[in-house]
């Protein structure tokens, strides 16, 4: 069973020619409302990817939460422990521009009202831990230290972190290549992930997009490649990368042969729309032609 600790977002995303300048008016070529979070994404993505998930989340008492949920369950992720709150559901207001770069907005709504307690019974049978920071420090470092047999990811997305070491209860930290200057101020990804290994238990795997990722553990660092593609939208990418991990983790494969298959999916993930990842099935057909 892999458990996802995080978000659920509605997200608006905006489709321009190019991101305007500050005081600059550009005009939208297309508005989406997709669901969105990056608990959400990772528990959508790693179940289209045939892996058992249950997600613990917060979203408002309004038509979005409703919808939410049902969303969830028409994805086959476990909602038992999606709370519902008196608060509006939380929202992303993502840009994307022509060359499929974004810039993202995050009104926290809901989010910022899970709890530690929310966690109730949720990692009593959890094989893979993946949690990020879009919830309160305080509902991950609880996740972290009370999941004890299993393993534990953490994608500190957004870097924003107060207190450094909730890292020391994470096995395995992904960020991507400016989240992990941000949490450490070294001026090179090498450095930064080393810095940051001194604090995870097991590994760092930084994720540096169309030049795959970089694995750094105590026995050594490695760069895992990935398939080159065109890219139409890369928001989520990293959402992919994480709930891909975890599946493949949770199938009982090594940390470099999980960051391979993450890498794919990621990739695959770039060459639609939205922040969902692609279906095993849609993978497969697209490494075929």
């Amino acid at each position: 069973m892999i458990t996802v600790v995080g978000s659920y977002n509605v997200d608006l995303e905006v489709k321009v020619d190019r991101f305007p300048s500050p005081s600059e008016t550009v005009f939208s070529r297309e508005l989406l409302v997709l669901h969105g979070g990056k608990g959400s994404n990772q528990a959508v993505s790693a179940s289209r990817l045939e892996g058992r998930v249950q997600l613990v989340a917060a979203v408002g008492d309004d038509d979005y939460g409703t919808k939410a949920i049902s969303f969830l369950e028409s994805e086959n992720v476990g909602t038992r422990y999606v709370r519902v709150k008196r608060a509006r559901t939380g929202t992303a207001i993502v840009v994307v521009d022509r060359e499929g770069e974004n810039m993202i907005i995050v009104d926290r709504g809901a989010n910022a009202l899970l709890e530690p307690a929310d966690l109730g019974d949720s990692l009593e049978y959890t094989d893979v831990l993946l949690t990020q920071l879009e919830v309160s420090e305080e509902v991950v470092k609880k996740a972290l230290i009370e999941c004890v047999d299993c393993i534990r990811i953490l994608n500190p997305a957004p870097a924003i972190l107060r207190d450094v070491n909730l890292l020391r209860h994470a096995d395995v930290v992904t960020p991507n290549e400016v989240e992990a200057k941000q949490l450490t101020s070294a001026s090179t990804v090498v450095d930064a992930a080393n810095s940051l290994l001194r604090l995870v238990r097991y590994a760092v795997v930084v994720t540096l997009g169309e030049s795959g990722a970089l694995v750094v553990t105590r026995r050594g660092t490695s760069k895992v490649p990935t398939l080159r593609v065109r890219a139409v939208d890369t928001t989520g990418a990293g959402d992919v990368f994480n709930s891909a991990l975890a599946v493949m983790l949770d199938k009982g494969h090594d940390l470099e042969e999980a960051v391979k298959f993450a890498n794919l999916a990621a990739a695959v993930s770039t060459t639609t729309v939205g922040a969902l990842g692609p279906r095993m099935e849609e993978i497969e057909e697209y490494v075929r032609s």
